[in-house]
């Protein structure tokens, strides 16, 4: 094992884009909406369009993830000339907890929870996590969400408070996401270790330097030695 890795004893996740498939899931609901309603804008543009406005709304005030997906979708859609209906709206906030793990997330968490501790931050509500984390069949120390740190990431206020629960120096952590500006740039700047898991429709939007690469959590077990 790296010698950088021998230190430590938590590991932090991600949950959706690297525990469970986000890029999947959102776009087979925004695809039911397209053909639905005959938008001429791909798949591909709505999910950018969809992006950018969910992390401009993350930026204010905080509001429950629930109110940020239904804003953030009827206002993609309106942008292509549709009104959402109420029950449309709701679409995201209601399918979320239903969207599948990836084929090697839970037999990888179950190799790496018989040697660490584990734990979710996650910009998401709670109830919504808890109906995500009962399809991995994996026990978890710490879930950590937005509505109860009253932020999002890239703001630090998961990160903060995973190292206040755990009462550990930031160098016995290992934060575990696909993603660049929401965890890897804010786990980095609280002194974690990191490691990029390399999941389908990951964007190096930022200049962040992980400190592990892998391909899948199979290959994290693997790194890791569980």
């Amino acid at each position: 094992m790296d010698a950088r890795l021998q230190q430590v004893e938590v590991l932090t996740f991600d949950c959706y884009g690297t525990l469970i498939d986000w890029e999947a899931g959102l776009r087979n609901e925004l695809a039911d909406l397209r053909a639905r309603h005959g938008v001429a804008a791909s798949v591909d543009e709505l999910l950018r369009r969809w992006e950018a406005i969910q992390f401009r709304l993350i930026q204010g005030p905080y509001r429950r993830y629930r109110e940020i997906l239904r804003e953030s979708l009827v206002e993609t859609f309106a942008a292509q000339g549709v009104a959402l209906s109420a029950t449309e709206a709701e679409r995201l906030g209601d399918t979320i907890g239903s969207w599948p793990p990836f084929p090697d997330t839970s037999a990888a968490l179950g190799r790496l929870g018989a040697r660490y501790q584990l734990a979710i931050l996650s910009n998401i509500d709670d109830a919504i996590l808890a109906a995500s984390v009962a399809q991995l069949g994996v026990s978890f120390a710490e879930l950590i969400t937005a509505e109860q740190v009253g932020s999002y990431k890239p703001n630090p206020a998961h990160f903060r408070e995973a190292l206040r629960r755990f009462d550990r120096p930031a160098g016995r952590f290992l934060h575990c996401a696909f993603g660049f500006k929401y965890d890897q740039s804010p786990a980095l700047a609280r002194g974690m270790q990191t490691v990029w898991v390399k999941r389908p429709g990951w964007i190096r939007d930022d200049e962040a330097t992980p400190t592990f690469e892998v391909d899948s959590l199979a290959a994290l077990a693997e790194l890791l030695e569980a």
